[in-house]
């Protein structure tokens, strides 16, 4: 192989590590390091203030894969892969980037993305419908042996994703084992935010410039945020920011997802834990919305406190004095139309209204158990109208 110049091949070329007798280890790091060049072999060639090192931009290795020129299709048979990297048999990474370059004295990249990848796009000219745009990244996370796994392991994550998990003397992939990861399409774990205090940069004059100052990120990183694509031009909604389906739910359109930022089907669409288990927060819609076909809208349960809070909106006057009054209440005996759930259960809070939009209130006393519920009116006072 000669540099300089193009060199024809018309077999494989494989490059063997072997050892002299009486060696074990192959002597270097790599079989092969494709670097930009460092100390001159011989510095007399060079004139002063000249260098062999090269400025301009240049990738390391660049591996182009070819299709076949079958009359298959316009483009030929799928392509081969441009670059196959496969680590060792036991637990070897098979593709290792490192972005900013290596992270060793002497060596302080800046920047730089680890592993990017571009999916490959739609041709304009003659393209085959048949054939998808390519996925910018696929991870696959291996299996565990479906006999053997008497350990009760879970496969691997297909992608782990740290936030902020490579530094200056700082792996954090360690501390994420198969346990917490395993068995999820994609394991996410945002960036904490430590905030220490530095002294801020020097204005160059040498003397201190003032007091210390904050140094972190201003929050943690989020796990995942998924922003939902818009239509353009904008008619119809707006795709979900994050699409969750328990076990074989199918994937629903998006007359169903779209205008969410978090859409979930399952046994349990959404579930939260935690201080607060679910907030939701609107400008001008409902800020929860329960609906159910047979079951109720929505369920609240509590040990020890009410099971419902209603936060009173603040009036600024006091309430005018109060009066005596005689509730009205539809009679037992008169309810003809009136149709109440007979599978109701106590505690059940219940809103109707009928064809002059007149509406009432119910509280079922005691659940059905074999017969139906037992339902009372909740009396309400005098009406008022509206006026904000």
């Amino acid at each position: 192989m000669q540099t300089g110049r193009t060199n024809r091949a018309e077999g494989r070329t494989i490059l063997w590590a072997q050892v002299p007798p009486g060696q074990s280890n192959f002597n270097g790091p790599a079989i092969l390091i494709v670097e930009k060049a460092k100390n001159a072999e011989d510095p007399d060639d060079y004139d002063e203030g000249e260098s062999f090192v090269p400025s301009n931009q240049f990738d390391g290795i660049v591996g182009i894969g070819s299709s076949g020129s079958g009359p298959a299709n316009f483009g030929g048979t799928p392509g081969g892969t441009g670059v196959v990297g496969k680590g060792g048999r036991n637990q070897g990474s098979g593709v290792f980037g490192l972005g900013g370059g290596t992270p060793e004295p002497g060596n302080r990249g800046e920047g730089g993305i680890g592993v990017h990848g571009l999916g490959g796009g739609k041709i304009d000219l003659h393209a085959d419908p048949a054939i998808p745009p390519g996925a910018g990244m696929v991870g696959q996370g291996g299996r565990q042996d479906d006999n053997g796994n008497t350990l009760r392991l879970p496969h691997a994550a297909g992608v782990i994703g740290i936030g902020g998990g490579t530094g200056r003397n700082k792996d954090l992939l360690p501390l994420h084992t198969l346990t917490e990861t395993g068995g999820v399409g994609v394991y996410a774990q945002g960036a904490e935010a430590t905030m220490t205090m530095t002294p801020p940069p020097s204005d160059g004059s040498g003397s201190i410039p003032g007091a210390n100052v904050p140094s972190g990120p201003v929050a943690p990183g989020a796990g995942v945020l998924g922003r939902g694509g818009v239509p353009i031009p904008p008619e119809g909604p707006v795709a979900a920011g994050v699409i969750g389906l328990a076990g074989g739910v199918p994937i629903q359109d998006i007359s169903e997802t779209g205008n969410t930022g978090v859409y979930g089907a399952g046994p349990t669409g959404i579930f939260g834990h935690g201080p607060v288990g679910v907030r939701g927060q609107s400008d001008s819609g409902a800020g929860v919305h329960g609906v159910a076909e047979s079951g109720r809208g929505g369920m609240f349960e509590s040990v020890r406190s009410a099971q419902v809070q209603l936060v009173p909106q603040e009036v600024r006057a006091p309430f005018p004095t109060p009066v005596t009054v005689t509730p009205k209440e539809i009679p037992a005996g008169r309810d003809e139309g009136l149709q109440l759930p007979k599978d109701g259960q106590g505690g059940d809070l219940l809103a109707l209204m009928d064809d002059q939009r007149h509406c009432t209130l119910w509280f079922c006393v005691r659940g059905g158990a074999g017969a139906p519920a037992q339902w009372a009116q909740v009396l309400l006072g005098t009406l008022f109208e509206g006026k904000r």
